[in-house]
């Protein structure tokens, strides 16, 4: 299979999503985490097949990279064109522009659909309706997404002053994810999952890249003018004891299969 890059029903796509990242789409590419080769490896056993994964609104392809290890041929959408350009080229995956709610996959054809990061921005009525159409039986779907990251006691008090600034500046939807989903009613039959998290080691330079690429941060910047990244550098770098440290995000997993 080639490498692939292409557009399908993006107009749909700006039309009915809410895309906060097209913007920053170099500076959120650069700043994204990867995910533990222990989560595909869960992934990879809860699935009786391993032909075709949707990787949804997979955003600079972090985890289409990952799933490419596992499954014959991965297919990842996201609503923004700019970010899809950013994503690695690999021979197993396909990208294309395409909203979650409607995907264009034939019925009854994907063995595993993930969603990193993201599930928050969805309209899920109409995302559980596609998610089990799309589905195999006993097909899976896994979601999953991360908070803070956790670096050492005085880094994470830093960071506790700088959540609290742009507190107001989330957008409406980030409160499913920051309430770990535990408001989300999937309709399928859910599969218990191991605990895991991601980890990076990281330079304080990639760590304030990294808060950054919030949304939140950039909507603060627009509505005030202030780079509060820039104003707490000084803190977070009197914090930072080292030049490379681990930079750690407990990952909140949530598995489910189409019985």
């Amino acid at each position: 299979m080639e490498n692939s890059r292409t557009v399908n029903n993006s107009e749909t796509a700006r039309k009915h999503a809410q895309d906060h990242f097209s913007a920053i789409a170099q500076q959120y590419a650069k700043a994204r985490i990867s995910y533990p080769t222990e989560l595909y490896e869960f992934l990879c056993a809860s699935c009786s097949k391993h032909d075709l994964a949707w990787d949804c609104a997979t955003g600079s392809g972090q985890a289409a990279i990952g799933l490419a290890q596992f499954y014959s041929r991965v297919v990842a959408t996201d609503i923004s064109e700019q970010l899809l350009a950013l994503a690695p080229l690999h021979p197993r995956i396909s990208y294309r522009a395409a909203p979650a709610e409607e995907s264009g996959f034939d019925s009854n054809s994907v063995d595993l659909i993930t969603v990193a990061q993201a599930l928050h921005w969805f309209d899920l009525d109409r995302f559980w309706v596609e998610v089990k159409r799309v589905l195999k039986a006993e097909g899976v779907l896994a979601y999953w997404g991360y908070l803070w990251p956790v670096v050492s006691p005085n880094v994470d008090r830093v960071l506790g002053e700088f959540r609290a600034v742009i507190a107001d500046s989330w957008p409406e939807r980030s409160s499913i994810l920051h309430k770990g989903y535990s408001a989300v009613k999937t309709p399928l039959n859910e599969i218990r999952c191991p605990i895991l998290e991601a980890s990076a080691e990281w330079l304080l330079d990639d760590y304030l890249n990294h808060l950054r690429s919030w949304s939140a941060t950039r909507y603060y910047r627009d509505k005030t003018g202030d780079d509060v990244v820039a104003r707490f550098r000084a803190a977070f770098s009197h914090a930072w004891e080292g030049g490379c440290l681990q930079v750690r995000w407990p990952l909140l997993l949530k598995a489910y299969r189409k019985t």
